[in-house]
């Protein structure tokens, strides 16, 4: 049964993670991140670089258009997915890495994400188990009784958008199939979305999932009861921590897809959690002005399409 995320748990495969490899394929000087409006991860990182104040420059990767996996897209990030970023023409994937990275590179200058050697393990304890939660299932997966949000909607019926993807990709694997790199990022990625496909849709998978999120939010309510959030600090340490930066995404998602009710009451410190999460001004910049679905989302994917249909095909 599984009942965490494929990326978390099958190392075999996905590839490993990239850090400040150089690529010619993306702009040379700046900090960019490629990302999508709604990805969970998108909105972890795009709060890391407003919270440390640093300008950088969008490049949407529409998941609602497919062009995680267009061939340009593939040059930049061969797991197919967002976000990435790019300083100076070098690429840094994975979530938990990026963030690591711009800390490391920005945090002291910013007076932020610092923490002592002690605080350090638990905010690492605690990035490792936001980052351990199966949300793709918990975003898409049908839960008896929860009505998920538009663009969402029906496309958890028994996993029909992640099929959806999975026939795109056999198709894409045949496209290039003379093309060794393309061909074998594609076929990582069918293994993945086939992967989490049948956890979603498994009899008493999601049960399960639900289940096991649940014991993870008591764990969390205990930490925020008996550590530094009691005393008027964050989750894992006085100041404010890349911890609180990934359990403020998946509070927030969890919320989103109607999840609250079932994992924790209102009222109780978790709430309190987030509603001190969600007040940051760099939560509203980097994650809630994001999730406008039409502006962000809906018109951006029908203008794309729209120049598909008449033969234009926008880069990256």
């Amino acid at each position: 049964m599984r009942l965490k995320p494929v990326y978390s748990t099958d190392l075999n495969l996905v590839d490993a993670p990239l850090t400040e490899v150089p690529n010619q394929w993306v702009p040379q000087q700046g900090i960019h991140l490629y990302h999508f409006p709604l990805s969970l991860d998108s909105q972890k990182v795009r709060q890391g670089l407003e919270e440390l104040g640093i300008q950088w420059q969008s490049h949407p990767i529409l998941l609602s258009a497919h062009q995680q996996f267009s061939p340009s897209y593939l040059r930049v990030n061969s797991r197919c997915v967002v976000p990435t970023l790019v300083i100076d023409g070098k690429v840094t994937t994975d979530t938990i890495n990026i963030l690591d990275l711009l800390a490391a590179r920005f945090g002291a200058a910013n007076q932020r994400f610092e923490t002592s050697a002690v605080e350090r393990a638990l905010v690492n304890y605690w990035v490792d188990k936001a980052a351990g939660l199966f949300i793709e299932a918990l975003t898409y997966g049908h839960v008896e009784g929860v009505k998920k949000p538009f663009p969402i909607g029906n496309a958890s019926d028994s996993g029909r958008s992640h099929q959806d993807k999975v026939d795109l990709l056999t198709g894409l694997i045949e496209t290039y199939k003379n093309d060794p790199t393309l061909k074998a990022a594609y076929e990582k990625k069918r293994a993945v979305i086939e992967a989490t496909k049948e956890a979603m849709v498994a009899p008493g998978q999601m049960s399960a999932i639900v289940d096991a999120t649940k014991v993870e939010l008591e764990d969390l309510a205990h930490q925020l009861a008996s550590g530094q959030f009691a005393d008027g600090g964050w989750l894992a340490s006085d100041a404010f921590s890349l911890a609180d930066v990934q359990w403020g995404a998946v509070l927030y998602r969890l919320q989103w897809v109607g999840l609250q009710p079932l994992l924790w009451e209102k009222g109780s410190i978790i709430s309190a959690y987030a509603e001190k999460l969600f007040a940051k001004a760099s939560f509203q910049t980097g994650v809630v002005q994001w999730s406008r679905v039409g502006r962000k989302v809906v018109l951006p994917t029908i203008r794309y399409k729209l120049l598909e249909a008449f033969g234009f095909r926008p880069d990256i």
